[in-house]
C-alpha cells in the first residue's frame, strides 16, 4: 500500500459502483429526501428516516452485535434526543467546521456510539448529514492512524472521532482534494468511497 494514499485521490465512484451493496447508500439517501419532503420539519423522527438508518446498517454494518439490537423505536428515541445538536450541525460541512461544532459533534457522536458502535455510528451520521459526517471502520482506522491522523485510537471515544473528522480536513486542503471530484459538497462520501476501494476492496 502506497503510505502517500491521498496523493492520488480520485473520484472512487465506478470502483465502489462494483460492490453489490453500494446502492443500499442511495437508496437509504432516497428515503430521507422522501422524508425531507413530506414532512420537512419533523423529517428526522420521519418514519422514512428511521428506515433508511436501519436500512443501511442492517446492509453494511450487521456483523456487529449493535446492529443486530437495533429497532425503530430505539433509533427514533436516539434521534430525538440529538436532535436540537444535529439541526445545529446541518449549516456545517466537513470544511467549514469550527469550534462551536466541536462539542456538538462529540456529544451526538457519543450517543450514536452507545447504540450504534463507533462504525455503525458515523454511518448513521452520514445520512443524517452527508457534508459533515465521515463514514469509518476498523480497517480504515487502523491505516490512518498508523500514516495520517494521530490520536484516534479505534474510536472508542467521541474526541477520537471529533479527531478523525479534524484530520480529515486537513487532508482535504493539503491534497485538493475538493477539485478532484466533480461535485465538491459531496468530499465527506467521496473520501469514505475512496477509503473503501483502496483499503478494503
Amino acid at each position: 500500500m502506497n503510505a502517500d494514499l491521498y496523493a492520488r485521490f480520485y473520484d472512487p465512484s465506478a470502483e465502489f459502483r462494483k460492490e453489490a451493496r453500494a446502492f443500499c447508500y442511495d437508496l437509504a439517501i432516497s428515503l430521507i429526501e422522501a422524508a425531507k419532503q413530506q414532512e420537512p420539519a419533523n423529517w428526522y423522527v420521519h418514519e422514512r428516516t428511521i428506515e433508511a438508518i436501519l436500512l443501511l446498517l442492517f446492509c453494511w454494518n450487521f456483523a456487529a452485535r449493535a446492529t443486530k439490537a437495533l429497532t425503530k423505536t430505539k433509533i427514533r428515541n436516539l434521534i430525538k434526543e440529538c436532535e436540537s445538536d444535529l439541526r445545529f450541525l446541518e449549516k456545517h460541512t466537513i470544511m467549514d467546521l469550527n469550534k462551536d461544532c466541536y462539542p456538538k459533534i462529540k456529544k451526538v457522536f457519543g450517543s450514536f456510539k452507545r447504540m450504534c458502535g463507533q462504525t455503525g455510528a458515523s454511518k448513521a451520521l452520514s445520512l443524517l448529514n452527508p457534508t459533515l459526517f465521515i463514514m469509518w471502520d476498523t480497517e480504515i482506522r487502523n491505516y490512518l492512524r498508523k500514516n495520517y491522523i494521530d490520536g484516534i485510537g479505534n474510536g472508542e471515544r467521541s474526541e477520537h472521532y471529533l479527531r478523525f473528522l479534524l484530520g480529515m480536513r486537513v487532508i482535504i486542503e493539503k491534497y485538493d482534494l475538493c477539485n478532484k471530484i466533480q461535485d465538491p459538497t459531496s468530499i465527506a462520501k467521496k473520501i469514505d468511497e475512496y477509503h473503501y476501494v483502496e483499503l478494503v476492496m
